[in-house]
């Protein structure tokens, strides 16, 4: 279980390390997306934890 200082914590730092042992050793599932939100199942291969990341849209830039 993800505890809500580890969940803070892998906020911060971007979402690069596993919330539970640290490890870089994460791989994420295709993406759902719905009226700008999306969510992403993470795992873990070095502990087996696995989660959803959360996205929000927070802006947009214009094409090129």
């Amino acid at each position: 279980m993800i505890t809500e200082k580890q969940a803070k914590k892998y906020v911060a730092e971007g979402g690069v390390n596993c919330p539970v042992c640290g490890s870089d050793q994460v791989e994420g599932d295709s993406f759902d997306v719905d009226q700008g939100n999306a969510w992403q199942n993470v795992r873990c291969h070095d502990c087996g934890e696995s989660w959803t990341d959360e996205y929000r849209l927070t802006g947009i830039t214009e094409a090129e």
